[in-house]
């Protein structure tokens, strides 16, 4: 394994704006329990590390979650939508299918995508600053909150401009260790616990197909799979040579039906967390050692602890890192040109308006392709005529 930089410390803290969030919501509001949350969390971001060998993202679906936390589905409902999921992805990798169906998703139709994602993250980061979730109980007052988000944002871009990769994490754990000494938090006795297996209920998986699966997983195979796929080489050149849609697809399928079973949240390998995680520095899967094994740590040995240890995260900080990282992930599209730039805009920005980038896929691969189906029908046509 290639030698820790301090980038993949600054890294391994980058996209904990998005999970620490949602893996919170989902354990307040719809009773997950947290242990097994992080620990499949973090054999998943391990797992990532050893398998691609550069630094991987393992994030939270993010449209799944908001749905559920909008509706309080109940848990075995989530883990089922995880396990189905995650059967679907392992499918399409075993099938070849992947690698065939990941040719629609041109390079426009991703940047459409990873422009909704960096611009609803934006959005979110707002969010985050402006209304902390209650797990965070040491926030600041509302406007003092923004403030220092919005410092965390300009200190961070100007630290990833000068590449002093280690700014991230020392902004949050300064803040961590502010919160500690002033809350100085009773986090209890410390009790190793494993998780207990089960599966879901029958009922469970009729439930969350149509209400989690359908939604979520057009968006998982386009940003998660063959966005991230595409990101990797463009980072990492050679180095990224393990990566591809198929064994994505499967590393998230596997990830999803293990942690269904064993009570976790369903994840992905989301493009806007390897956007974060490169951006703030990360080079090497020592990145994915840090967090996953932080994270595996957490839900192993002070499950009870989570929530508590959660809420003295300075959550400004978190926002900064978020909002940072959405931008440079919208950035991306930039990097179109005339026609696509604009179709890659506007299928953005339809899934931003109905808050839903099921929309954005299905916008993009009908704008990218319509012209293309058109122009092989004439052809047809007019060979037919010759004849």
């Amino acid at each position: 394994m290639q030698r820790f930089t301090a980038g993949d410390l600054s890294g391994a803290v980058a996209d904990l704006g998005v999970l620490v969030p949602l893996s919170a919501a989902l354990v307040v509001v719809n009773g997950l329990e947290p242990g097994p949350v992080l620990l499949m969390a973090g054999v998943t971001a391990l797992a990532a590390g050893l398998v691609f060998r550069v630094p991987f993202p393992v994030q939270p679906l993010k449209a799944l979650t908001a749905i559920a936390v909008a509706q309080t589905v109940e848990p075995g409902v989530i883990r089922a939508a995880g396990i189905e999921i995650g059967a679907c992805l392992a499918v399409l990798a075993g099938t070849g299918a992947a690698a065939h169906l990941a040719r629609a998703f041109t390079k426009p139709v991703i940047r459409s995508l990873q422009l909704g994602v960096g611009a609803l993250l934006v959005v979110s980061a707002v969010k985050l600053a402006n209304d902390p979730p209650v797990v965070f109980t040491n926030a600041p007052p509302r406007s003092l909150g923004l403030a220092l988000a919005a410092a965390t944002l300009l200190v961070v871009a100007f630290a990833g401009w000068r590449r002093w990769y280690g700014t991230a994490a020392l902004i949050l754990f300064g803040g961590l260790l502010v919160a500690w000494v002033s809350a100085t938090p009773a986090l209890g006795s410390v009790v190793v616990e494993l998780p207990d297996l089960s599966a879901p209920r029958g009922a469970d998986f009729a439930s969350a197909l149509l209400l989690l699966v359908v939604p979520q997983l057009p968006l998982t195979f386009g940003n998660a799979v063959v966005g991230v796929s595409d990101l990797a080489h463009e980072s990492f050149g050679p180095g990224a040579r393990r990566v591809n849609p198929s064994r994505v697809a499967l590393s998230a399928g596997v990830a999803n039906v293990a942690s269904g079973f064993a009570g976790g949240m369903p994840m992905c390998h989301g493009s806007s967390g390897l956007s974060a995680h490169v951006r703030l520095g990360a080079k090497t899967p020592w990145m994915n050692v840090l967090l996953g094994g932080t994270l595996l740590v957490l839900g192993l040995v002070f499950s009870h602890q989570v929530l508590a240890l959660f809420g003295l995260l300075p959550v400004w900080a978190l926002a900064g890192f978020l909002a940072y990282a959405g931008l440079r992930h919208a950035l991306l599209v930039l990097d179109l040109r005339g026609r696509v730039l604009v179709m890659a805009v506007l299928a953005a920005g339809a899934g931003i308006l109905f808050s839903n980038l099921a929309v954005t896929t299905g916008v993009a691969l009908v704008a990218e392709h319509a012209g293309r189906l058109t122009r092989l029908r004439r052809r047809r046509a007019a060979t037919v005529l010759n004849e």
